[in-house]
């Protein structure tokens, strides 16, 4: 009997693990406003968090082991981020606890174009790629923006006629194996103003609230209405709500994912 309870113990600890190294996303998102702020993406020891309305790296966390980054990414709080700041370019910053080398990008003709010279491009072993100015960069105004960190290669949307309508293009397209989708422009997501608002990261869909003829949603158009299986919801439009003046105001979540993390 007290071999089966060990071996059920066992069990729970192994999925619980399990389950936390498997996600390697991380949304902060503001309940009443109904918006994401900030999205976490772990890639083995690093984590990259993406700025929702820019939709391009802000920070690069770095850190020594897989656990690390995994706590990190369940809670990612001052007191657990890497000790010591570099800045890159373009007000990007790479958090890392120790370094003993640093190296710059050099008074070359192609840095000076991309205007990256006296930028970080290695910490150690780790690589710091940037995009120059060559090809369409210029258009679609990437130039100066990271290629691969580490050997984790980034790609932004080119600019296609509907990435331009929606106003993606230049936004992250990936990082890794990891893909970025934005919503295209058309009657119900500019109705909702959702229109170039994250639709998919990987395999998890992101939808808003849509502009309903039936009024039932004033108040709460065009927020968050889910997060893969995690559902976000408001007090409707009912008179008790609008007399209480909380239409629209965020009510509960419910739902659960194991793919990714909401804080």
């Amino acid at each position: 009997m007290k071999y089966l309870i060990n071996l059920i113990i066992l069990f729970f600890i192994t999925y619980f693990q399990s389950s936390i190294c498997s996600q390697n996303i991380g949304f902060e998102v503001d309940n009443n406003k109904g918006t994401i702020d900030n999205i976490f993406l772990k890639n083995n020891q690093i984590i990259f968090e993406i700025g929702a309305n820019s939709n391009k790296i802000k920070n690069i966390y770095v850190f020594s082991n897989q656990s690390a980054a995994d706590r990190f990414l369940t809670n990612p709080i001052f007191d657990l981020k890497p000790r010591r700041k570099m800045e890159l370019h373009k007000g990007v910053n790479l958090y890392i606890n120790t370094y003993t080398n640093v190296d710059y990008a050099k008074n070359y003709t192609d840095n000076v174009r991309a205007e990256i010279v006296g930028s970080v491009v290695q910490i150690d072993d780790i690589k710091i790629e940037y995009f120059k100015r060559i090809g369409q960069n210029s258009t679609i105004g990437i130039v100066g923006d990271l290629k691969s960190v580490n050997g984790i290669p980034i790609s932004y949307h080119i600019n296609y006629s509907e990435n331009q309508r929606a106003g993606y293009t230049g936004k992250l397209e990936k990082i890794g194996n990891i893909t970025f989708k934005y919503h295209n422009l058309h009657r119900n997501s500019e109705a909702a103003n959702y229109v170039g608002k994250i639709k998919e990261i990987g395999t998890v869909k992101i939808n808003y609230n849509e502009d309903y003829s039936a009024n039932v949603n004033k108040g709460f158009v065009g927020k968050i209405k889910n997060i893969g299986n995690v559902n976000f919801n408001y007090f409707k439009n009912t008179y008790n709500n609008n007399v209480s003046g909380i239409t629209g105001k965020f009510q509960s979540i419910n739902g659960s994912d194991d793919r990714f993390i909401i804080y």
